[in-house]
């Protein structure tokens, strides 16, 4: 998965639904993620009105930095045995902030561990996932499964022998800080 057509369609100035783009939109591989690729496809950090011209902010974090924000995205992931741990910690998050800024202010460590102050909507769309949480528990999520994740703290495994790749919406949401104390995330506001 290294590259996926977008259209976006929208509303132009005189009221009439256009196709306001369609072209290719390609994976970044942030170093901190040991090989996964991700393609971020739509999102904004404000309540959408629609209709809209379909316009978006390419430049914006990976992750909602409010409770109103949202992305849309795919995340691909390889087997576990090809996974690359980062030699250099500190250069490979700040690649990674470089090529998905914002990834950092949930992953910032090469064992994948992160939660963050959204409600995400994933769906396996090929090979398979295994989802560890805090407490030791792990389900396996092959394709066609989805999953719903409201905060708590995971990691992703594919313990798979092929590519697994997620289809992820990643909803906008209040963070309780008192259920995770001093490692709450500090998001960014708009």
């Amino acid at each position: 998965m290294d590259k996926i057509r977008r259209v976006i369609a929208g509303i132009d100035e005189t009221g009439k639904s256009v196709f306001v783009s369609d072209g290719e939109v390609r994976a970044v591989a942030p170093p901190i993620l040991g090989g996964a690729k991700l393609i971020d496809l739509f999102g904004t950090d404000e309540i959408p009105t629609v209709p809209n011209d379909g316009g978006h902010d390419e430049t914006r974090r990976y992750f909602p930095g409010t409770p109103e924000g949202f992305r849309y995205t795919l995340f691909s992931y390889p087997p576990q045995g090809h996974v690359v741990v980062p030699d250099d910690l500190e250069k490979a998050i700040a690649d990674s902030a470089r090529l998905a800024p914002g990834l950092e202010d949930a992953v910032s460590q090469p064992d994948g561990w992160h939660y963050t102050a959204t409600v995400d909507l994933e769906y396996v769309i090929e090979g398979e996932f295994t989802l560890y949480l805090d407490d030791g528990a792990s389900k396996v999520l092959r394709k066609g499964d989805c999953i719903v994740h409201c905060g708590e703290k995971h990691s992703w495994v594919n313990e798979g022998t092929t590519q697994a790749t997620m289809l992820l919406t990643f909803i906008g949401a209040r963070q309780d800080v008192s259920r995770f104390k001093k490692w709450a995330i500090k998001t960014q506001t708009v």
